[in-house]
């Protein structure tokens, strides 16, 4: 396992997750809303409605339908944790594969200018 806490992790405001789109699917169910909380380099924390067996590989898509480009980016990860908090669950993934090596720099690069512009993509 990548050791996270070494790595510069992406917290994202309230107001800047509607920007990120995420689905998840586990097993042979079928996607559904997740909403991303954090990603670095090798990980991403999300909350979702349901549990997510720790150890199971499920797979994600990632987009930013309101950037220039909505290129979808697919990622297959691996549950480290899943807690409930309210009536949804937290859960921490490490990136096992990913369908483009330059998902990173894309998201960093759209999140520092969500920061910087405040929100205000237009």
């Amino acid at each position: 396992m990548k050791d996270r806490r070494k790595e510069r992790r992406f917290d994202l405001p309230e107001t800047c997750r509607e920007y990120f789109e995420m689905r998840v699917k586990a097993d042979e169910a079928a996607f559904f809303a997740a909403q991303l909380l954090d990603f670095s380099r090798h990980g991403v924390r999300f909350r979702c409605p349901g549990h997510l067996q720790v150890g199971s590989s499920i797979e994600c898509t990632l987009s930013i339908p309101k950037a220039v480009s909505s290129r979808e980016i697919t990622l297959i990860l691996l549950v480290r944790h899943s807690q409930q908090l309210g009536d949804q669950f937290v859960t921490g993934c490490e990136v096992e594969a990913v369908s483009s090596e330059v998902w990173f720099r894309v998201f960093e690069k759209v999140y520092d200018f969500i920061i910087e512009r405040a929100g205000d993509v237009y």
